[in-house]
Order: C-alpha cells, then sequence, then structure tokens
C-alpha cells in the first residue's frame, strides 16, 4: 500500500515537472518566434562600429529562421567610409545571409554553410598619400594557436560591384562579380569578374574567373591550395592574359602564372608597371610570370618585337632602391632598327620611328632622363643574325650596366662586312648636360660589303679596312652627341683593286679614259687607304686623306660638320704616269649628309680649257700643251702610314709643303716611289701575272741601283 502511494506521488512529481518544462519551452519558442530581431540591430551596429572604427547601420529588417542550422538575414546593411575620404559609404548590400551551423558550434567551430550577398557595392580607394580605405583601426584581440578560423561551404554573390580610386594613378576601374553557378551547390563554383574604367589615365577591360570559397578559404586560412586567376582584356592599346594561381593572397605574392602581352610598344608599359622599357615597335611576348616577395621573374619569354624574335629571361626586384632589373636576351633574327628606340629614334607611345627634320639623318630626340634613375639594370643581349636595311651587320653583342644613372656598355660589339667592331660606351646623365665617351675599334672589315653603293667596278677586289674613334661627347640626344664630339677617328686599309676607269676619271683624264673605253676596263692595285679625322666640337677635321694605287695618288682635305650635318671635301687625284689630254680639277664633296653633292671644281679644269682653246687659235696642236699632264706623282709612304697615321701624316704634309713653290724639297725614297711597299723589291725583275679574264697593266721594274738605305718618305710633288 506504502509502495503504490510512493509510485503515485512520484509520477505526479514528474509529470508537473514536464509539464513546467514544457510550458518553458513552449514560452521560450513563442518568444523567439514573436521576438522583433530588429531589437539587435542597434547593439550590433554599435559592436561592429566598435571593432573597426567606422559607422555601421543595419537599416533594413533583420530576420532569423530556426533550425538546426538557423539562417540570420540583414537588410540594407551600409558601413562608412575612412575619415579622409570624399564619399561617405564604404559598402552597401542589399542582403546579407548568413547560414549557422548550431551542432558544429556546440563543438567549437564556426562553420557557416551558406554566405549569400545580394547587391553587394564595395568601394576601395587610395588617397594622395597613398593611404587605402582598407585598412581598419581594429582592436587587437588574442586567438587560440588552435583556432581555425571561419569555414565558409557556400558563397554565393549576386550583382556585386567593386570600384577602385587611385588618384595618384589617375585610376577609376569597377569590377563585377557574380558566382558562376547560382542554383546549386557553390562550393566548388568560380567568381566571374568583369573589370572596365581607366587605368593610369588609360581605358581598362578586362574580364576573367578567380577560384571558388574552397579555394579561396584554404589559400587565405592555410595556404594549402593555390588560388587560381584567369583574366584577359586590355589597359589602352596594350592586350594582356594571364592563367596561373596565387599562393598568398593576404600579401598578393606567390603569383605564378602563363602570360601573354602585345602592344604598340613596350615603352607604354613604364606608366603601367613602373619598369623603364625602351621605345620599340608593335610586340607581341609570352611567357611565364613568378612574383615571390619583391621578385618580379618572368622565364621562358618568347615572341616579336617589330622583325625581331626575342627569348630569354627578365626580373625585377623590387626590394632594391631603386628597382634592379637582371635581363639574359637573345634573339635568332634581330633587325637592328628595331632597337632604334634607344637611341631615341622612336615615339614613346606609338613606338612609330620619328622622322628627322630635312635633310638630316642623325635622331634629335632627348633620352629619358627619367627612366634612367628609377632604376638600375644588368641586362645582356646577343643577336645571332642580323638584319639591316644599308649595313651589312652579321651579329651582335651588347652587356649593358646601368648605375645610379651612369650607363656602360661594355662590350658593343659588332660582326660588320666580314670583319668586327669593338667599343665600349659610357654615358653619366648625372651631368648636365649628359657626358658621353666611345672607344671604338673595328677591324677586317671588307670595304666592298661595307659600302655596297660606292661602285669599284664589278671586278675590284677591296682590301681589309681597319681602324679606331676615341670620342668625348656631350648632349641629351644623338645629335647633340655627335655635334659635341672632341677626340680622334681614323680608318685604314691595304691591298685589294679597283677599276682602272674610275681612277683616270677622279683626275678628269679625257684621253686615258678614252683609251680604257676602247680598249677595255682593267683592275689596278691598291697600295692604301688612309683616312685621319680630328674631331674638335663636332668638327671632323682631316688631318690625312689618302689613296695610293698604281696609276694615282688621291688626296682629300676638307671637314665633315657633324653638328650642322655638312659636308666640305674636296679630293685631288695625283696621276703617276702621262696623259695627253686632263683637265685635272678635284673632285667636290659639299652639301648635307644625308643628300651629300660629288661633282668637279670647274675652275681649274675650266681654265685649262680656256687656254688650249687660245692657243688653238695660234696652231691647232698648241692646243694640247694645256691639258697634258707628266705625271710623277709619288707613292705615298704607306707602311709608316698604316702603322702610325698621325705622325707619318704629319711628315707627308711637311713634305708637300716644303716641295710647295718657294719651299725646299727632298728626294723620296726610290723604292717609294715605285711602290714597292706591297710589290717586288726594286731591281727583282716582276714575274708575269697568272692568266686572268682581266689582265693587269704590266709594271716595268725600276732599274737596280746601289745606294744607301733612307727612311722611306712619300711626296706629293710633280
Amino acid at each position: 500500500m506504502n509502495k503504490n502511494t510512493e509510485t503515485r506521488s512520484w509520477a505526479r512529481r514528474h509529470r508537473t515537472a514536464l509539464a513546467v518544462i514544457g510550458t518553458v519551452l513552449a514560452l521560450l519558442i513563442a518568444a523567439i518566434v514573436l521576438f522583433d530581431w530588429n531589437m539587435l540591430r542597434g547593439p550590433i551596429a554599435r559592436r561592429v562600429t566598435a571593432e573597426t572604427g567606422r559607422s555601421f547601420a543595419i537599416n533594413g529588417d533583420l530576420d532569423v529562421r530556426l533550425s538546426m542550422r538557423p539562417t540570420v538575414t540583414a537588410n540594407d546593411l551600409v558601413l562608412g567610409n575612412t575619415a579622409w575620404s570624399k564619399e561617405p559609404t564604404m559598402a552597401h548590400a542589399r542582403s546579407l545571409a548568413v547560414q549557422i551551423d548550431l551542432w558544429q558550434l556546440f563543438k567549437g567551430h564556426v562553420v557557416l554553410p551558406l554566405v549569400a550577398l545580394d547587391a553587394p557595392r564595395v568601394l576601395l580607394e587610395r588617397n594622395e598619400k597613398g593611404q587605402g580605405n582598407w585598412a581598419f583601426d581594429l582592436k587587437p584581440r588574442t586567438t587560440r594557436p588552435d583556432s581555425e578560423g571561419v569555414d565558409i561551404v557556400t558563397l554565393r554573390v549576386d550583382d556585386g560591384l567593386v570600384r577602385y580610386l587611385d588618384p595618384r594613378l589617375k585610376s577609376d576601374v569597377t569590377i563585377k562579380a557574380h558566382s558562376k553557378a547560382s542554383d546549386a551547390d557553390t562550393r566548388h563554383s568560380r567568381l566571374v569578374i568583369d573589370a572596365d574604367g581607366r587605368y593610369q589615365n588609360q581605358p581598362l577591360a578586362v574580364a576573367g574567373e578567380i577560384g571558388s570559397v574552397t579555394d579561396l578559404q584554404q589559400t587565405l586560412a592555410r595556404g594549402q591550395r593555390p588560388y587560381p586567376v584567369v583574366a584577359r582584356g586590355h589597359i589602352g592599346p596594350t592586350r594582356v592574359s594571364a592563367d596561373g594561381t596565387i599562393t598568398n593572397l593576404r600579401e598578393f605574392s606567390g603569383l605564378d602564372a602563363n602570360f601573354s602581352i602585345a602592344g604598340r610598344s613596350l615603352a607604354e608599359l613604364y606608366p603601367l608597371i613602373g619598369v623603364p622599357l625602351p621605345a620599340t615597335p608593335a610586340y607581341s611576348v609570352r611567357g611565364n610570370l613568378k612574383h615571390s616577395g619583391e621578385i618580379w621573374d618572368l622565364s621562358r619569354i618568347a615572341g616579336k618585337v617589330g622583325n625581331s624574335d626575342l627569348n630569354g629571361e627578365f626580373k625585377v626586384d623590387r626590394g632594391q632602391k631603386p628597382q634592379f632589373i637582371q635581363a639574359n636576351l637573345s634573339s635568332r633574327r634581330l633587325d637592328l632598327k628595331d632597337l632604334s628606340g634607344f637611341l631615341g629614334a622612336r615615339d614613346e607611345q606609338s613606338g612609330q620611328t620619328i622622322a628627322v627634320p630635312g635633310s638630316k639623318v642623325l635622331p634629335q630626340n632627348t633620352f629619358n632622363v627619367e627612366k634612367l634613375k628609377v632604376a638600375n639594370a644588368d641586362v645582356h643581349l646577343k643577336g645571332h643574325r642580323i638584319q639591316t636595311e644599308k649595313l651589312p651587320l652579321d651579329d651582335f653583342e651588347a652587356h649593358m650596366l646601368l648605375k645610379d644613372g651612369v650607363v656602360t656598355l661594355n662590350p658593343l660589339n659588332f660582326g660588320v662586312a666580314g670583319g668586327d667592331l669593338r667599343s665600349t660606351v659610357k654615358l653619366d646623365s648625372n651631368l648636365e648636360p649628359f657626358r658621353t665617351q666611345a672607344d671604338i675599334k673595328v677591324r677586317k672589315l671588307e670595304l666592298k660589303r661595307l659600302v655596297p653603293k660606292l661602285d669599284l667596278g664589278e671586278k675590284a677586289s677591296v682590301g681589309l679596312v681597319g681602324g679606331w674613334a676615341k670620342l668625348d661627347m656631350r648632349g641629351d640626344s644623338v645629335a647633340r652627341m655627335a655635334g659635341s664630339a672632341n677626340g680622334d677617328i681614323a680608318l685604314l686599309m691595304h691591298g685589294g683593286s679597283t677599276s682602272k676607269l674610275i681612277m683616270r676619271l677622279a683626275n678628269l683624264d679625257v684621253a686615258n679614259s678614252l683609251a680604257i673605253l676602247l680598249t677595255g676596263d682593267e683592275q689596278i692595285d691598291i697600295r692604301c687607304a688612309v683616312a685621319d679625322f680630328e674631331a674638335k666640337q663636332g668638327n671632323l677635321i682631316t688631318r690625312t686623306l689618302v689613296l695610293d694605287t698604281e696609276k694615282s695618288v688621291v688626296k682629300g682635305e676638307g671637314t665633315i660638320d657633324l653638328k650642322n650635318e655638312q659636308l666640305d671635301m674636296r679630293l685631288r687625284s695625283d696621276p703617276k704616269d702621262i696623259s695627253l689630254a686632263a683637265l685635272r680639277g678635284p673632285i667636290v664633296l659639299s652639301g648635307p649628309l644625308g643628300k651629300p653633292n660629288v661633282r668637279p671644281s670647274l675652275p681649274q679644269p675650266t681654265g685649262r680649257v680656256a687656254v688650249a682653246a687660245a692657243l688653238a687659235t695660234i696652231s691647232p696642236p698648241l692646243a694640247l700643251l694645256p691639258l697634258i699632264e707628266l705625271g710623277g706623282a709619288e707613292d705615298t709612304p704607306c707602311a709608316a702610314l698604316l702603322k702610325n697615321p698621325r705622325k707619318a701624316g704629319k711628315q707627308l704634309q711637311e713634305q708637300e709643303k716644303a716641295r710647295a713653290p718657294g719651299g725646299k724639297g727632298t728626294a723620296s725614297d726610290p723604292a717609294e716611289r715605285q711602290g714597292t711597299w706591297n710589290r717586288t723589291p726594286t731591281g727583282t725583275p716582276t714575274p708575269a701575272p697568272a692568266p686572268t679574264s682581266t689582265p693587269k697593266t704590266k709594271v716595268t721594274p725600276a732599274p737596280a741601283t746601289t745606294k744607301p738605305k733612307v727612311t722611306p718618305t712619300a711626296a706629293g710633288g710633280k
């Protein structure tokens, strides 16, 4: 009886407790269901403002759907901008829905199965000082070492828009974004982006895709998965595309992408990426781009710049001040005119060649001083096959060092006309005006290949040319440099042959020229050719200019004005044999360098003809007397000239002055007079020439004589 009473009492007590609990739960559920969640908008806004230092408001309704995965939806959210911005709002969204996994929350993990943004609008901007409005005044907080952060399962963005403003870069870019798959699980779906506006004051349009939310959170939280990025579009006339990944999104580092870029001129990239590049013709380049820390590394570069192919590697270290550029480039087929931008001969933006005004030939455009100061560089460039319109270049090699505004090219070498040109050039842009020093050496150049338009006769075989130039110049353009040049220039040649007719015409030798035309042209040996100039303030003054052949000696004098690009030269041919009718007038080279005039000097030939005409009135045979050329020009001291053109040329001039009327002459060495510098010694019978289609004129050996040895000299006397 007592036992049954206790059982009924226990049941009544538990039924009462269950009823109370049920009533409480019912009241709690009713309270939650009937609760006005909008009452929490104020506390939430104040909490966000306190955490970010920015104003925040939920101007629309705040709603909660209860379940084991409750969904919180807030409408009309507004986040204020930084104090220095003219725009009051940094971010706005029509709605934000967040779903929370309570079971995972009870276990200490924050898992959001869904985050959905509707019509988000975000403004990112920098001020004139470079400060970004995304730098929040966040309060420091401590996190557990084992904290895994927030795990977003699905991120959905509809009608998203981000605007980027940067007055320093003259940039205003709007980026639209939306999920690629809006009606399915977007955990692995990418975001589609479209950007347009202006960057560096140039029109921009870029479209592409970025990684899914899974990629994003793993890259941000643990860096376990590279974040994929695909984009293509244009900035002004420059077309770009990239397909790769970014490992460190927080620092925008760890980029590894295949890229392609094309445009009108490489110089147009300078305002876009800050790397000083020369003006070039249209280009198209592809390769691989890696970015880690301050290093941007372009490898496997392949493409074209103008008519030249380009391959190699290019690296920029932004960690150094100024930035440091290191490149190793090569070209299998290099068109030399594609490098004319280095000389200021191309427009920076269009890449088109800048026409030189009038008849001038030297580039007038000034060098870009800013580009020489914003970077240091170490660049190697090789061209294995050179294409030019006029110069017969074979190959090319250059090593450029740029250090604090000083450019050193060492070496700057060309394979030219079967020989080579080796040089070093140093340009110091820190001086006003620029100072440029050049040391150039040439050897074994074939003149016929070097100047193909110089008609030396079809059967001429020209000897090898060598020489040097040492110049010190001032100026910020090629024209100004040349117009201020000081130093020495010398070109030397020995051996070879040329047309006999051309040498006769150089002396206006009518009689012998007619004989050659009737009997056929022949080749005559060239003993030597020497051109030695002194440069003074851009004016090349002739020290020695000699072309010595078997039949005549051609000598020149005058100047080449590089400042005004004018030519004023006179060539005089002194024959070594007799002619019955020679007008013997100098040849004058004058006018602009781009269009020189070549003509005979008329006074002397005209005077001879006038005298001949006067004598003909007395007796016709007497008319030949003024036209008779007795010859007698002596061989020049070729060996001495080729060894030391300045010293030997000075001695030659002194001897010519001594032989002039009123001067006291000295006899020259008979061996030199016979031209034995490169022929059979005096007194030895000349061997018969080998049979050829064009036999050479036989040289009669001089009678053997016994004489004391004297230093070879050359006289220009008659």
